[in-house]
């Protein structure tokens, strides 16, 4: 996972601090199909052009992706438009507060149990903190 630094995680999801942003989000995000914005507007219960303003300002962000695709079925001439459609990013925002360093722990962790302890020198299980009772 690429890390970046904890201001620009946040302005990533700095976003998702408004409410009506977060509610089409969060309706997009659940969905297991790419949503248009008719069915994201009566969801959240505003207007197509405040959702289409909003959706739109979540794909700038990059916590949306768009995908266009007629809904109809028909094809060829008069069929008209494809819709666009919203679904949830690949991309993985991850922010903690205070910052953690997992990555740090598990290489500390990783190099713990390579270096491993002379097992000749220590009785087994000395050391443990498992098998204290």
């Amino acid at each position: 996972m690429d890390r970046h630094p904890l201001p620009e995680r946040l302005d990533s999801i700095a976003p998702l601090a408004e409410p009506i942003r977060r509610a089409l989000y969060l309706h997009v995000a659940s969905s297991p199909d790419a949503v248009g914005r008719d069915a994201a507007a009566a969801a959240v219960g505003i207007s197509r052009a405040l959702a289409a303003f909003h959706l739109d300002r979540l794909v700038e962000a990059g916590l949306l992706e768009t995908e266009f695709r007629r809904l109809t079925g028909r094809s060829g001439p008069g069929a008209g438009r494809p819709a666009k459609l919203y679904r949830r990013s690949a991309r993985q925002v991850d922010v903690s507060l205070p910052e953690r360093r997992d990555d740090i722990l598990a290489g500390l962790f990783a190099t713990a149990l390579e270096t491993g302890r002379d097992e000749s020198a220590s009785p087994a299980g000395a050391g443990c903190c498992c098998s204290r009772s």
